[in-house]
């Protein structure tokens, strides 16, 4: 079973909307290109474009480091993922347990034999040369971790990590849409809700967490999932003030 793990909210990093912008255009392009849908599934196979990696992994994961594997789009990538849950180690697990990337850009290493001495033998066997983890957080939510490969050695350049952030937010928010009853409330690019209800609990939800729209959409599907209600049901209570995310994100779901 899936659990998401609810913590005290931190401080969220802002990206700079131009980037937001072009990361969201260029996902938009790839969609187009691909004749799809944007998704979780898409994001993943234009972040490989996008930063030059050679792979990557999509993996859920629960508060013990168990993680299920949603999306691999390649079998290094699997194969990568499969290791360090069966080892119990890894930059995936790493990045999840410490809410922030790992970012190893030669594993064949002394170093990199110690710090993850099952895993590592494993994935250089599997064929990776570089591994680059970031964990699906926003605000009180952790959800997962994406995980880049490169069968070369060397860094992401910092625009890549940037990037690569980007997109890892997006995908988070849209995996809880993916995941949340009654995601057919939604329209299609996990921002956007046509639903005056809904629209109105976001923007209190705004006022009483003090985050943009956005974030406050993303706390709202969180709080849904956690709950194991619909999100129309949820935005519900929150407009009849029977609800407010602010307690609701620490631990008071009901």
């Amino acid at each position: 079973m899936l659990l998401v793990i609810i913590e005290q909210p931190t401080k969220a990093v802002r990206v700079p909307d131009e980037r937001l912008v072009r990361v969201m255009a260029y996902l938009a392009e790839h969609a187009a290109v691909h004749g799809a849908v944007v998704s979780s599934r898409l994001a993943c196979d234009a972040v490989v474009r996008l930063v030059e990696a050679s792979g990557a992994g999509l993996t859920l994961m629960s508060g013990t480091g168990h993680g299920e594997l949603r999306y691999a789009t390649d079998e290094v990538s699997g194969q990568l993922e499969a290791a360090q849950f069966t080892l119990g180690e890894g930059p995936g697990v790493e990045a999840f347990q410490s809410a922030a990337p790992v970012l190893v850009a030669d594993l064949d290493t002394d170093a990199g034999r110690q710090r993850w001495p099952l895993f590592t033998p494993a994935a250089v066997g599997a064929g990776a040369g570089a591994v680059f983890a970031f964990p699906l957080r926003i605000g009180a939510v952790r959800l997962g971790v994406l995980l880049l490969h490169r069968t070369r050695l060397g860094p992401l350049a910092s625009e890549q990590v940037a990037d690569a952030l980007v997109i890892a937010d997006i995908i988070l928010s849209m995996v809880l849409d993916e995941l949340t009853p009654g995601r057919g409330e939604r329209a299609g690019d996990g921002i956007r809700l046509r639903q005056a209800e809904i629209h109105q609990a976001t923007g209190m939800v705004s006022v009483q967490l003090a985050v943009t729209m956005e974030e406050a959409l993303v706390r709202l599907r969180a709080y849904s999932f956690a709950a194991g209600r619909p999100i129309s049901e949820v935005a519900r209570d929150v407009v009849a003030r029977r609800l407010r995310m602010d307690g609701a994100l620490e631990g008071e779901a009901g």
